[in-house]
C-alpha cells in the first residue's frame, strides 16, 4: 500500500513538473494586472484604428477593477501589468495580434 502511495506521489510530481505553466497558477490579481497591461500594449502595437478604441475602452474598465484591488494584491498586479505593457509578456507568453484579439474578446465578455 505504501509503495502505491509513493508511486502516485512521484507520478503526480513528475506530471506537475513536466506540464507547462498554466494561467491557473496565477492569482486573480496577477491576471488582472496582465490584462490591464495587455490592453495598453495591444493598443500600441497590434491594433488597427477600429480596434484601438476597443482596447482603450477595455483598458479603462480593467483599470477600474485594478484600482479597486487591496494594496497588497495591487503590488503583485502591478508587476504583471508592467511586464505586459513594456515587454508584451502576458503571463509568460508573448503577445501578438492573434493573442491580443483573443484577450480583447474575452475581456469584452467579462466587462
Amino acid at each position: 500500500m505504501l509503495t502505491i502511495i509513493k508511486m502516485l506521489v512521484v507520478t503526480g510530481l513528475v506530471t506537475m513538473i513536466a506540464s507547462p505553466v498554466s494561467a491557473q497558477l496565477f492569482s486573480d490579481a496577477a491576471k488582472l494586472g496582465a490584462n490591464v497591461g495587455a490592453m495598453k500594449y495591444c493598443a500600441d502595437c497590434c491594433a488597427d484604428d477600429d480596434d484601438e478604441k476597443k482596447y482603450k475602452l477595455l483598458r479603462l474598465k480593467t483599470l477600474k477593477a485594478f484600482d479597486d484591488l487591496p494594496d497588497d494584491e495591487k503590488a503583485k498586479a502591478l508587476i504583471f501589468r508592467k511586464k505586459a505593457e513594456d515587454d508584451g509578456d502576458y503571463l509568460g507568453k508573448q503577445l501578438d495580434k492573434d493573442r491580443c484579439d483573443s484577450i480583447r474578446k474575452m475581456l469584452y465578455l467579462k466587462y
